[in-house]
């Protein structure tokens, strides 16, 4: 064999990866940066003072572009175990933690390869689900946000996970709750070290020592978590994070394979000749066959809700002519969700007088008294005289505000989104549902509800998802609709959130329009929503979109094209949930209320926080001591506070 170098490259979502290795298997240079979907741009930059010259030959990982040149492409799991065996003969197992991929190898006593478990299509406990969270904290990225967490020396907050979304919510909470930026940087890596070990290890704890590679092991926070968690002692090294790529040279050394020094000048000769094309295969979205609503009241204005600790905006509609001479007799439905709270107004004959719509933000308690404050100014400034008959809660926050406002009615979700479609149109046979956090979807015959299905552990494709893209992309939501109208649009991931983003970040910088990418974005979140919630042979004829999401039109249509359906949207599509709610009451013919009073708004409620530790959701539960006993929200599960135990809420056996 020639003199001369190997180069072992691994170009993985996120980082490039390489290492120079002499004949005699000698690390002699490494090369380690993220290329944010700018592969040969970042190549070149990576590789200034890499010496090329002398290198003969290059070997790849398969997961490397083809756009990068090699003379011999090596399975990647080979690879780890290849590097594995020459940098640790003596380690019993292998946790490799890349940017959207996480596995674990078992070695048996022999050293000798027993086995692996991988993840799924999902983000959580990956490089890439935390960087997203430090740039959601202002960070400079993931190595500012593993510094913080092992500094921390005091209490560590419990962050959800499992999902993107859900873990932003708990980033709110957490801070809302006074903990510190370490605190809170050391609780995202312990619950992303909980998540790697759930998924990973539930059969068998780990022999030790285990080896800790891919980026993620240079965050020194995660793998202590790890060891704790599992017990296992780690094996982190300096090139911990090149296992790859060190693999892929090694074996192409153990093949023979030959070498030309010479070969190669400058980083652009790493890189095939390509052509970058534009490839926009979702077709323009457009409203066809449904008929849209204009979503218009006789008076609308947004009031503000301003206290010492709270502030918020309340968006009031009013549908009627309220008579200000006449005592008005209402029923008030009340839906509070996970990311909104919604209330609504109706009269004896089910007419639909006022809605009223604001952020929960995290404070279920500040926002019902927002409304109720709301409302209150309605009253006096239109000099109503209102007798109240009935009071119905429904959404994630049901029970909890109920108890507290002593709501007559508390009925599910799913009860109150079917009764206000069944309502508006008797023939309904589905219901799309898309929240901020959580979306459902439901099958009715007759008026009554035969399946539904909700999903609770990932929260792709919900509105929190819409509002972050347009947020990150410098789109205001009411434009949303018509920014993503008739343009084609690429093909972006549908499985998670954070795969979404990484998609969506690539193809900005591959120069399509911000347009086409929120037109993308709402293509994903229909796939991801016909795939992982719905039962696509069980949608029927008459179909309704209720959720703020549906104000989308957009959105909308993404649906209609895929199901060439028309797709039935309310003008009170964001107020269904307690719309339903308020009908029932008048289905009920309720006339003496419990309702403690609008006036509630003025006093102050004392409310305190925990997390749930029953599943690995970790819920942040708000809890209010009533004279009749504690009441709490914030359970995605189908719990209450006294059963102690993780309850299934899906039963409809899909």
């Amino acid at each position: 064999m020639a003199n001369g170098n190997i180069l072992g490259i691994d170009i993985g979502s996120a980082a490039i990866r390489l290492v120079a290795v002499a004949p005699d298997r000698r690390i002699l240079q490494t090369v380690y940066g993220f290329h944010h979907g700018d592969i040969p741009g970042s190549l070149e930059r990576l590789s200034d003072g890499f010496d090329l010259t002398a290198i003969g030959a290059v070997a790849a990982t398969d997961g490397t572009p083809s756009l990068i040149f090699a003379d011999r492409r090596h399975d990647h799991q080979l690879a780890l175990i290849r590097a594995a065996k020459a940098l640790h003969p003596e380690a019993r197992g292998l946790l490799m933690v890349g940017g959207e991929k996480f596995k674990r190898i078992r070695f048996d006593a022999n050293g000798e390869y027993a086995g692996s478990r991988t993840n799924t299509a999902c983000a959580a406990g990956t490089g890439s689900f935390l960087d997203q969270q430090a740039s959601r904290l202002n960070l400079s990225g993931i190595k500012q946000l593993s510094d913080l967490a092992i500094g921390n020396q005091h209490r560590i907050p419990k962050i959800a996970t499992r999902c993107a979304v859900f873990a932003k919510t708990d980033l709110i909470h957490a801070q809302q709750e006074g903990y510190e930026l370490t605190e809170i940087c050391d609780g995202l890596c312990r619950g992303l070290a909980k998540n790697l070990t759930d998924t990973l290890f539930f059969e068998n704890q780990p022999a030790s020592p285990m080896i800790f590679c891919g980026g993620v092991s240079r965050n020194a926070a995660v793998a202590k978590h790890v060891s704790e968690l599992t017990g296992a002692e780690l094996i982190v090294d300096d090139l911990s994070h090149f296992y790859e790529a060190i693999g892929a040279a090694y074996q192409a050394l153990d093949e023979g394979l030959a070498v030309s020094p010479g070969r190669f000048t400058a980083a652009s000769d790493l890189v095939r000749a390509y052509t970058v094309t534009r490839q926009c295969d979702n077709p323009p979205l457009q409203l066809e066959l449904s008929d849209y609503p204009t979503f218009e009241s006789l008076d609308a204005y947004h009031f503000s809700v301003t206290s010492d600790a709270y502030q918020n905006v309340v968006e009031v509609d009013v549908y009627a002519h309220l008579n200000e001479e006449a005592p008005l007799s209402i029923y008030i439905g009340m839906d509070i969700g996970s990311t909104s709270t919604k209330a609504i107004w109706l009269d004896r004959e089910k007419k639909v007088l006022a809605g009223f719509y604001t952020k929960t933000a995290g404070r279920p308690v500040d926002s019902m008294r927002g409304v109720l404050a709301a409302m209150d100014d309605l009253i006096q400034n239109r000099g109503l005289s209102i007798n109240i008959i009935g009071v119905g809660t429904t959404g994630s926050g049901r029970k909890f505000v109920g108890r507290i406002i002593g709501a007559d009615l508390i009925i599910d979700e799913i009860t109150a989104h079917a009764r206000a479609a069944c309502e508006l149109n008797p023939k309904v046979d589905t219901i799309i549902e898309i929240g901020g956090q959580d979306s459902k979807f439901t099958t009715l015959k007759e008026g009554m509800v035969t399946s539904s299905i909700m999903n609770t552990v990932c929260a792709a494709g919900t509105g929190s998802f819409i509002e972050e893209q347009a947020q990150k992309l410098g789109c205001a939501l009411s434009d949303y609709a018509t920014r993503a109208e008739k343009v084609w649009s690429p093909v972006a991931n549908d499985r998670c959130t954070v795969f979404m983003e990484r998609d969506i970040n690539y193809y900005l910088s591959r120069g399509y329009t911000v347009d086409e990418v929120l037109a993308a974005a709402l293509h994903s979140v229909r796939e991801n929503y016909l795939t992982k919630v719905a039962e696509e042979s069980r949608i029927g004829d008459v179909i309704f979109f209720q959720g703020a999401t549906a104000k989308n039109r957009a959105l909308v249509a993404a649906f209609e094209q895929r199901l060439k359906k028309p797709i039935l949207v309310s003008r009170f599509c964001h107020l269904t949930g307690a719309m339903g709610t308020a009908l029932q009451l008048a289905d009920d013919a309720w006339e003496t209320s419990h309702f403690r009073g609008i006036g509630l708004h003025r006093r102050q409620i004392p409310v305190r926080s925990e997390v749930c530790s029953f599943c690995t959701n970790h819920c942040k539960i708000t809890i209010a001591e009533m004279n009749d006993g504690p009441v709490a929200f914030g359970f995605l599960c189908g719990r209450d506070y006294d059963t102690r135990h993780f309850v299934n809420n899906n039963t409809s056996g899909f």
